[in-house]
């Protein structure tokens, strides 16, 4: 083996020449932060309830940064848990994104009052703590209850950190 020095994708980019411009979710993009406070109605949800939370704006490279955002909630009951995805939406280039219910938190456990960080469990995606997404009309992020109902009353609080420039 040998010393050996390289170098990451953005420094390649920015120093070819010409310059290869980076997207905002690389370089200089500003953090922005979409809060969501939820409440379940006066009835119960059964299994496979849904809760809209926020809705991220249209744009290229809206990327989420799943290790800064977080999610609480009141205690839901026995064997309850909780994923949380976005819905279906359409790219900048017109092709269909079809929804993926798990794929920022999957299986998270809400049986007694929890604060979950996005990006655990085993269908969300843990490769990368950025999640980019290319939209046209903006991407609806979503939670899913399972394994029971989610109570009346019951309470999502949190936010999602993503940048956008």
């Amino acid at each position: 083996m040998a010393v050996t020095t390289e170098k990451s994708t953005q420094v390649t980019n920015m120093e070819a020449a010409p310059p290869v411009k980076l997207a905002a979710g690389e370089l200089h993009g500003r953090i922005r932060i979409a809060r969501f406070t939820f409440t379940q109605g006066a009835a119960a949800g059964d299994a496979n309830s849904t809760a809209d939370l926020v809705k991220l704006p249209p744009g290229k490279n809206i990327t989420l940064l799943k290790n800064l955002s977080r999610a609480t909630c009141s205690a839901l009951g026995a064997a309850r848990v909780l994923d949380i995805g976005h819905t279906g939406y359409t790219n900048i280039d017109g092709t269909v994104v079809a929804a993926a219910a798990d794929v920022l938190l999957d299986g998270g456990d809400v049986s007694a009052a929890a604060t979950l960080a996005m990006g655990a469990g085993t269908n969300a995606l843990t490769a990368n703590d950025a999640f980019v997404f290319d939209n046209k009309t903006g991407v609806t992020l979503q939670a899913k209850v399972l394994g029971g109902t989610i109570p009346a009353g019951a309470t999502l609080n949190g936010y999602f950190t993503y940048i956008e420039d």
